[in-house]
């Protein structure tokens, strides 16, 4: 059931990246949150996590990106146009494939960016690109490996990731994210833009348009934990069916676990007999 929902939210996607709205881009001048799409989702497929932004008070806008692009720097230079249309100090929160866009942005729209929020951005290539048009996004590609460190050249860099995805491990993104993780509660990259769950744990960490950001000096990247890697991880345990079964072993090992470790009774000790005292003779 669970990944039947995935296909769905993927296909909802796909679909609003094929939407004339999805080519439609507005003025940025009054924004101070940016969104830019990931592969082949519409920027009508945002409008659930913009409309919970817009009710904490940010101003919130969604960029579009190319449907065909003729090249990569085409892409990049359309997004860059809106992003100049923007305030400066302004906040990108980039889904997917839109983090590896943001990471080559001229100059001059990069200066714009105060603060860069990555949403489950595969920072390390994925093999879905392998072989085809966006091969340079591939597993361990010679251009992710040149280009992700990019993203500490923005003041405030927080890559945010659900657990099964390309993601930063603690200890990793302590180097690399400049000391801020983050970890969603549904895994799947669609999820993390659509599920209410998720949702609520971005609205907490942005906090409101009041919160002041803090923004801590970079650690200098130690090469062997600033490497991003991917975590594997079996989450079949908790399908419903399966989760049911374990939790009924565990309650019986419990029980079994409790009657060994029961202590015995304390008996009380056998008083022996006071040996009668024998009668002096006189």
């Amino acid at each position: 059931m669970f990944r039947f929902i995935e296909y769905l939210e993927r296909f909802w996607a796909l679909l609003s990246f094929y939407l004339p709205s999805h080519l439609f881009v507005e003025n940025n001048k009054d924004k101070n949150i940016l969104i830019v799409p990931g592969f082949l989702a519409g920027r009508s497929y945002y409008s659930r996590l913009k409309s919970n932004l817009d009710n904490l008070g940010f101003k919130v806008g969604i960029l579009s990106t190319l449907r065909d692009p003729l090249s990569l720097e085409e892409a990049v230079q359309h997004l860059a146009n809106q992003i100049l249309t923007a305030p400066n100090e302004v906040t990108l929160i980039a889904h997917n494939t839109g983090g590896l866009l943001v990471l080559i942005l001229p100059d001059e729209a990069r200066r714009k960016v105060k603060r860069l929020i990555t949403l489950g951005t595969p920072f390390h290539g994925s093999d879905r690109f392998t072989n085809t048009r966006q091969s340079y996004w591939g597993y361990e590609s010679e251009w992710v490996k040149t280009n992700y460190k990019n993203a500490l050249f923005f003041p405030l860099f927080q890559p945010l990731s659900a657990i099964e995805d390309f993601s930063f491990p603690p200890q990793e993104s302590t180097e690399f994210g400049q000391g801020r993780d983050l970890w969603f509660d549904i895994p799947g990259n669609y999820n993390l833009v659509r599920r209410n769950e998720n949702i609520r744990t971005l609205r907490e960490f942005l906090g409101t348009p009041k919160d002041s950001i803090a923004i801590h000096s970079s650690p200098k990247a130690n090469p062997e934990f600033a490497v991003p890697k991917k975590i594997e991880v079996d989450f079949s345990k908790y399908e419903p069916s399966v989760y049911k079964k374990n939790q009924k072993q565990l309650a019986v090992k419990k029980k079994s676990g409790a009657k060994k470790t029961t202590p015995a009774k304390k008996s009380k000790p056998v008083s022996k007999p006071k040996a009668k005292k024998k009668a002096k003779k006189r």
